[in-house]
């Protein structure tokens, strides 16, 4: 009443390997891959945005500290408004972006 050894095709369920068994096709080496290229690709679309708001935001201060030294404002209003004109327009930018991948979209 033993079983005989698994075969070098079958697993211990007995059916061949490669056979679905309710597992559906996410099971597949061909998938594992494809997930493995859809995450690297969003981590370098969301790496991408966060470059650009680090660099958008620095350059706004760099430009707000100049434009008032040259206007010889005594309150460093550009400083503070130039950098949150940006980050107001890129958090809109990352909104849209972001709610673009939604459901298949």
């Amino acid at each position: 009443m033993s079983k005989p050894p698994l075969d070098k095709g079958e697993d211990a369920g007995g059916s061949p390997s490669g056979e679905d068994r309710g597992f559906g096709k996410n099971r597949g080496p061909e998938n594992g891959q494809e997930a493995l290229r859809s995450r690297r690709a969003e981590l370098l679309r969301y790496a991408g945005l966060s470059s650009e708001v680090v660099a958008a935001v620095g350059l706004s201060v760099f430009l707000g500290i100049k434009a008032d030294k040259w206007l010889k404002v005594s309150f460093p209003i550009l400083s503070w408004a130039l950098p949150l004109l940006v980050i107001v327009v890129l958090l809109v930018n990352l909104i849209k972006a972001g709610s673009g991948k939604k459901n298949g979209k």
